[in-house]
């Protein structure tokens, strides 16, 4: 029964959200310039500390990226995550079912708060929908693993192709913080 509360609660956030899917062909992912694996420091995602969650090296994708699990983001929005069924799953099997419960109510309760500020903003918002993001900014593209290891399940990305991507913490959004991104009065 508990499994099934959880499932709920992950759905309604999920369906609260504003969604599009950006369809590309796999030539025009092929051609877009990245970010190099070899530029990228080597970083070993089984010692992060709450203090790398929020560092865009910790998501940058080091491996080639099959297209399929792809999504290619090339506009202004904030970028919800959420976890898969496979990492329920495993936060379920490694914290327990009773400690999971709880870690999912606060994770919905804070994601759906920063969703709050995001839409009163009048920010667009995207789920994420693979493993992998491309965003591809006005003079640069980062290649992201949103699904990493040790990675928090719940995230938001804000993306504005003219900056680079910033990682949020949803417990830590302010206003001011994303009128600052966003540039926005």
């Amino acid at each position: 029964m508990k499994s099934l509360y959880v499932y709920i609660l992950i759905a309604t956030g999920l369906l609260s959200c504003t969604s599009q899917t950006q369809q590309s062909d796999n030539k025009a992912l092929d051609s877009l310039t990245t970010i190099s694996a070899d530029t990228i420091a080597k970083i070993d995602t089984s010692s992060f500390g709450y203090e790398d969650y929020g560092k865009l090296e910790s998501y940058l994708a080091k491996n080639k990226i099959n297209s399929s699990s792809l999504q290619v983001i090339d506009y202004d929005c904030a970028i919800l995550i959420y976890p898969t069924e496979n990492q329920i799953k495993e936060m379920e099997k490694e914290n327990g079912e009773e400690a999971f419960y709880t870690i999912a109510e606060d994770s919905q309760f804070y994601q759906g708060n920063a969703i709050g500020i995001i839409d009163s903003l009048g920010i667009k918002t995207i789920k994420a929908s693979g493993q992998f993001l491309r965003l591809k900014g006005d003079n640069e593209t980062w290649d992201l693993d949103i699904r990493k290891k040790n990675l928090p399940a719940w995230n938001i990305i804000f993306f504005k192709s003219a900056k680079e991507p910033q990682i949020i913490s949803a417990i830590d959004l302010t206003i001011e913080q994303t009128k600052h991104y966003f540039e926005l009065k």
